[in-house]
């Protein structure tokens, strides 16, 4: 699987981190230096981890397009959406729950999806409209209107994940372009009404922005603004934790379910100190290691070759040794796997990804399967839906 990459709409994941700290387990900076070359490390999965791969149901009213995100999966349900407003709720074991879209004008409709956040605990679904930010619809797991909440005027552009029972984290991004932007940009909002409750103590004085507007035209000849964008997320769910991350930062924390930030990694040098920017990015944490991507924000050189510079970091949590790393599955040899949990909520220790059925049957008769996965790929067509492959790190 390559990873392809297009001007004006560049979704690789990226995160960074702030203010030099000591960690609370040792007294010490944890500290990064980004700017060195360090030894690759090959990893088979199957020796850190268990694999299952669960192959979504696909019937005339449930196809799932190329383009779906998977936003969350636990031992009840796997979560899935995508922009033309389409909302999938699956079981555990594949089986469809729910499907629907309620996109339109009305009141309770949702004119474009920006993001989608799935509370299992109170089977509600909040969605956040594409281009109006000015309220979140809430559904029930199947699809019925609960009610909608009103966001605050000053915040036009935010990324949300579902934090506890009352509340959303909030990462508000407003502003970043027209430098009026919030120093204070995390935030805890009510699932109630839309209100903010209170605001995580992280101060970043100076913010960068993901996204640069360049001068263009249509095909007809109009002169047009596009933007040359390399989406950032700025969390990782940890189990019921937070990973932390900011572009405009040189630290990465741990914030808990108590609302406590612990620094977990600072990095060396600062991104205050290059031009263009050198950030990283939190793919995926567990108990034993984080994943990081180092790369080079350089929207001149997106802009010619419409391609990002990066490099896939391993950082081990108890050697603090630190690698560049590519991973194998021994079950599908010839796949380029990268592990990205951008959008993902998931128990501790535990990643999921889709996979292309088509793919999956034509590597199946090409003879690059073994174990459980070929076994799989006997019996899917490959115009069925995804399979899910779930990640469960020992």
């Amino acid at each position: 699987m390559s990873m392809k990459y297009k001007v004006f709409c560049i979704l690789l994941p990226i995160v960074l981190a702030g203010c030099q700290q000591k960690s609370a387990n040792t007294g010490e900076f944890i500290e990064i230096d980004i700017s060195k070359n360090y030894l690759k490390k090959e990893i088979h999965l199957q020796s850190i981890a268990d694999i299952e791969y669960v192959p979504l149901e696909t019937t005339n009213d449930v196809l799932v397009g190329g383009n779906a995100k998977l936003s969350f999966v636990s031992d009840k349900y796997i979560f899935l959406w995508d922009r033309r407003g389409d909302i999938f709720v699956f079981n555990r074991s594949g089986k469809t729950i729910s499907h629907f879209n309620r996109k339109g004008n009305g009141d309770k409709e949702y004119t474009g999806i920006s993001s989608v956040v799935f509370d299992e605990k109170n089977e509600e679904i909040f969605v956040f409209q594409d281009f109006s930010l000015s309220r979140i619809l809430v559904y029930s797991l199947f699809g019925e209107y609960k009610r909608t909440l009103k966001i605050p005027d000053y915040i036009s552009r935010m990324t949300a994940y579902d934090f506890d029972d009352e509340t959303l984290l909030i990462y508000d991004e407003s502003g970043l372009n027209q430098n009026t932007y919030s120093h204070n940009p995390y935030m805890f909002m009510s699932k109630k009404d839309g209100s903010v409750v209170s605001v995580l103590n992280i101060d970043l004085p100076v913010r960068y922005s993901d996204t640069m507007f360049s001068n263009g035209s249509t095909p007809d000849g109009r002169e047009v603004i596009r933007p040359i964008r390399i989406g950032i997320p700025n969390n990782r769910h940890f189990g019921q934790d937070f990973v932390i991350a900011d572009i405009s930062s040189d630290t990465i924390y741990l914030l808990s379910k108590s609302k406590i930030l612990t620094p977990l990694l600072v990095r060396k040098p600062s991104v205050h100190s290059s031009d263009p920017r050198i950030v990283w990015t939190s793919q995926l944490k567990t108990d034993r290691f984080m994943l990081l991507w180092k790369i080079i924000l350089d929207f001149v050189e997106l802009g010619k070759n419409q391609k990002v510079s990066y490099t896939n970091l391993i950082y081990n949590l108890e050697t603090q040794q630190t690698n560049t790393v590519s991973f194998v599955d021994d079950d599908f040899l010839s796949w380029n796997l990268i592990m990205d949990a951008t959008d993902l909520a998931a128990p501790k220790n535990m990643y999921a990804g889709l996979i292309d059925a088509g793919l999956l049957k034509n590597a199946y008769e090409d003879n690059k399967l073994s174990g459980d996965l070929k076994k799989l790929a006997q019996s899917i067509d490959s115009e069925d839906n995804q399979v899910v492959m779930i990640v469960k790190f020992k």
